[in-house]
């Protein structure tokens, strides 16, 4: 219940101009809704955090990968995401495994969100604190393998700790991307969806 009332004054503020940081449902039906106009039918997210996305993911998808680069985390989302079939939990680097993963055979028509930066508190700090850029320059080799890609807290670009810019992450989206994608921003996220 709270998702949604989280949601309902998301679309409030959308109404009034008055921006925020979305609620994560919010977020989540926004990738749903890439899911939808791509034809995405697998999920791979870097950045599992607390696993709530990768919840909401395996109930939509037929196979969602998660990669956590904290090892506690990890831990705790091969816990609490046990009892879900389709959902394998990867403890590693995002831009290492996301390498990996996306090479595998079975991996097709896939929805790539990319969440694995450093914010503070618990979460992981990598050798780069938002690896953005580099994840969409990995996943250029398997492009025909992807749907979508959706590249989150967009506002946090050029402002928190070391991550690169707007500019610079619209330039990477665009020189890899721009060709096959359409790419717009909407609620607080960068949105790469393949051209029809």
């Amino acid at each position: 219940m709270a998702a949604i009332a989280g949601h309902l004054i998301d679309m409030w503020r959308l109404v009034r101009f008055d921006y925020e940081n979305p609620h994560s449902y919010s977020k989540f039906r926004n990738l749903i809704s890439v899911a939808k106009k791509t034809g995405a039918r697998q999920f791979i997210e870097t950045g599992t955090y607390l696993g709530r996305t990768t919840r909401w993911a395996a109930s939509r998808f037929e196979r969602v990968v998660t990669i956590e680069l904290d090892p506690q985390l990890a831990a705790r989302a091969v816990a609490s995401l046990s009892d879900l079939p389709n959902v394998e939990v990867i403890q590693g680097d995002a831009v290492e495994k996301l390498r990996d993963v996306i090479a595998r055979p079975e991996i097709r028509d896939a929805l790539v969100y990319l969440d694995g930066h450093f914010s503070g508190g618990i979460t992981a700090r990598g050798e780069v604190d938002e690896p953005a850029c580099a994840g969409l320059e990995v996943l250029v080799p398997h492009i025909a393998k992807i749907r979508g890609i959706v590249v989150d807290d967009f506002r946090t670009f050029g402002i928190e700790f070391a991550a690169p810019t707007k500019a610079d992450l619209l330039r990477s989206a665009e020189h890899h991307y721009g060709k096959h994608f359409e790419i717009v921003v909407h609620m607080d996220q960068l949105l790469l969806l393949r051209r029809a």
